[in-house]
C-alpha cells in the first residue's frame, strides 16, 4: 500500500518519526548524564529534549494518521498490527506529557534526586521499542506505506 502523504514518492511519517525518536533516546541519555556528572545541564537539556520530541511526536501523529485509516479500511491482516502501533504511540505520548510534567520546567528537585523523572524517561523508551517494533511490521511484513 502507498503512503497517502508523500513528497516525491517518499512517505512522510517515515520521514518524521526520526526526530521524535532521536529526541526521547536522548532526552534518557541526558538523565543519565546527570547520573555521572550531577550537572543541572543535563537534566534541563532532558526536559528540552522531551518538549520538542513531544512536537515531532503530534507531527509524526499527524502524518500516520491517513496510512492508519486506510489499512483499517483495506488490509485486515494488518489491522491489528496497526491498532497496536497507535495504542503504543498514544500511551508514548500521554507518559511523554507525564514525563515533562514531573520536570517542573527543567528545574531539579529540591533533593536532587531524579529518580522519578528517570523511571517515567525508561518507561517511555520502552514503550517508544514497542511501538516502533509495530511500526516495523507494518512497513516490513505489511508494506505499508511502500509501494
Amino acid at each position: 500500500m502507498k503512503s497517502r502523504l508523500q513528497i516525491a514518492g517518499h512517505p512522510i511519517h517515515a520521514m518524521v518519526v526520526g526526530f521524535p525518536i532521536g529526541l526521547y533516546n536522548t532526552a534518557l541519555l541526558c538523565d543519565l548524564g546527570y547520573l555521572f556528572v550531577s550537572d543541572p545541564f543535563w537534566f534541563r537539556m532532558a526536559f528540552w529534549a522531551i518538549l520538542f520530541g513531544l512536537v515531532f511526536h503530534l507531527m509524526a501523529a499527524m502524518t500516520g494518521m491517513p496510512d492508519y485509516l486506510a489499512v483499517v479500511k483495506t488490509q485486515s491482516d494488518a489491522r491489528r498490527v496497526a491498532h497496536s502501533h497507535l495504542v503504543f504511540g498514544v500511551s508514548l505520548l500521554i507518559i511523554q506529557i507525564l514525563n515533562l510534567a514531573v520536570r517542573n520546567g527543567g528545574t531539579l528537585p529540591a533533593d536532587g534526586s531524579i529518580a522519578l523523572p528517570l523511571v517515567v524517561n525508561l518507561i517511555a523508551v520502552s514503550v517508544l521499542g514497542l511501538q516502533g517494533w509495530y511500526g516495523g511490521e507494518l512497513v516490513y511484513r505489511h508494506r505499508v506505506g511502500i509501494e
